[in-house]
């Protein structure tokens, strides 16, 4: 037991012996204590203030940094717009150039339209007066070919031809009784079918051409002249159509007839007496505007319309004028 106190105090003497007991601790040691705490919390006080001013820089630095980003952006997004507006100056520009451009070939365009367009009124109204000279000249040569010898040269209109005929020429076309025939807008023979088969032409329609001379077909009085449709027919495109009403004289008398498509030559009018063979109408153009081309293209075949009646014009009492035509003076 001994020996195992001893072995023990062996072992443990100096760890012991370095253990000191702090319960009594000198006035020095504990003053030195104090101040090595004092000493410490100066060191760890002036650690956290670098750490705190540190962190206060790198705060300041982000801040500014975040600033100076923010401004880049900001006048990167300036540039950005400014590089927009100028696109779209630029663009703008580019597209009232364009149009400028556009503008001035149309421009040259439509003027070199209305010169072409100018030429070919110009080249038509040049072959219209042409036509109209040539057709003038026919005319004046046919009238005078159709002039009675004997006649007055100073007339203003032709007379038709006289022969043994009791009645003379109508029309300065053909052999001045012409049939007209059938065309688009149906036939001009007498009693021919009209609106469906609800009436029947009352006269007989006979060859002519826009502005050709009429003759009257007997020596006769210019008993009437008006208007064939009332206004309002065929949207008025009609109106401008004249009939006249002859009835004879002299050995003509009993023979009425109403001649449409007719206007008054100059110098005749309403009441005159009127010789066989006198110019007294000139003829008017059917085809334009009241009978305009047909859906095929044909047209209107320009005619005289010509009614007989017996004495008196009475309505739907004409007669068959065909045996006229042709007929020699009775006994």
């Amino acid at each position: 037991m001994i020996r195992l106190k001893s072995l023990l105090l062996e072992q443990y003497r100096p760890e012991m012996e370095n253990t000191r007991d702090t319960r009594f601790k000198s006035d020095g040691e504990i003053k030195a204590e104090k101040k090595a705490e004092l000493e410490k919390a100066k060191r760890d006080l002036k650690r956290l203030e670098a750490k705190r001013k540190k962190l206060e820089q790198e705060k300041a630095e982000a801040k500014r940094l975040e600033k100076v980003r923010l401004e880049k952006e900001i006048q990167k997004n300036k540039e950005l717009e400014a590089q927009k507006k100028k696109d779209k100056q630029n663009l703008e520009k580019e597209i009232e150039t364009e149009r400028e451009n556009q503008r001035d070939i149309w421009s040259k365009e439509d003027e070199l339209k209305k010169k072409k367009e100018d030429e070919l009124k110009k080249k038509k109204e040049d072959e219209l007066k042409k036509k109209k000279e040539d057709e003038l000249k026919k005319k004046k040569e046919d009238e005078l070919k159709k002039k009675k010898p004997g006649y007055p040269p100073d007339e203003d209109l032709p007379t038709a031809g006289l022969d043994d005929n009791w009645f003379g020429p109508i029309s300065a076309t053909g052999n001045g009784y012409e049939l007209r025939g059938t065309d688009c807008y149906g036939g001009g023979h007498y009693h021919a079918r009209r609106s469906g088969g609800t009436r029947k032409h009352a006269g007989l329609d006979i060859k002519s051409k826009a502005g050709d001379p009429v003759f009257s077909p007997m020596d006769c009085k210019i008993k009437r002249v008006y208007r064939i449709y009332q206004p309002g027919y065929k949207q008025d495109k009609c109106k401008y159509l004249i009939g006249v009403l002859l009835e004879g004289t002299g050995e003509y008398l009993g023979y009425v007839f109403r001649i449409f498509y007719v206007k008054l030559a100059s110098g005749y009018k309403v009441g005159q007496q009127i010789k066989k063979g006198d110019a007294f109408a000139i003829m008017q153009d059917l085809e334009n505007p009241c009978y305009p081309p047909c859906s095929n293209g044909s047209r209107m075949t320009n005619h005289i319309h010509w009614e007989y009646y017996k004495d008196k014009y009475v309505k739907k009492k004409d007669i068959n004028p065909v045996p006229l035509i042709g007929m020699k003076k009775p006994n």
